[in-house]
């Protein structure tokens, strides 16, 4: 199975797996931010969020851990999801990034920078898995 980025309804580009992390930069307070992301029955599971320190718009969830300076946590009920939508922000300092990850020792493997996508005047990003 594959976790696809879709521009206008085409596939832009695609990664092999069944875990992966998406990661950016907030708007804001410039906070590094890390969600892993689940392959399951074709619906995205969110697993874990990682957030570096917090602020505005960063509230970690009550049962966060600080664990060296990032706030970590899973979610107490599950997030499942067909899909994710992205917008394309001038105030993100960071483009999104999505890399795929070793099931086993979570090792960053292949990654899509969306970076890769600005010439393309893209206002909005959809990630789903495709078969």
């Amino acid at each position: 199975m594959s976790l696809c980025v879709f521009i206008a309804g085409k596939s832009a580009a695609c990664l092999a797996g069944l875990l992966f992390s998406l990661s950016w930069t907030h708007s804001v307070e410039k906070t590094e931010w890390v969600e892993y992301w689940q392959l399951k029955d074709e619906q995205l599971v969110l697993k874990e969020t990682f957030v570096k320190g917090s602020g505005a718009g960063i509230d970690p969830a009550p049962n966060a851990v600080l664990d060296k300076g990032w706030y970590r946590w899973a979610p107490e009920s599950p997030v499942r999801v067909p899909a994710i939508s992205l917008a394309n922000s001038e105030l993100t300092p960071d483009n999104w990034m999505l890399c795929a990850l070793d099931p086993v020792t979570y090792q960053t493997g292949e990654c899509i920078d969306f970076a890769k996508f600005e010439d393309r005047g893209v206002e909005s990003f959809t990630i789903q898995s495709s078969k």
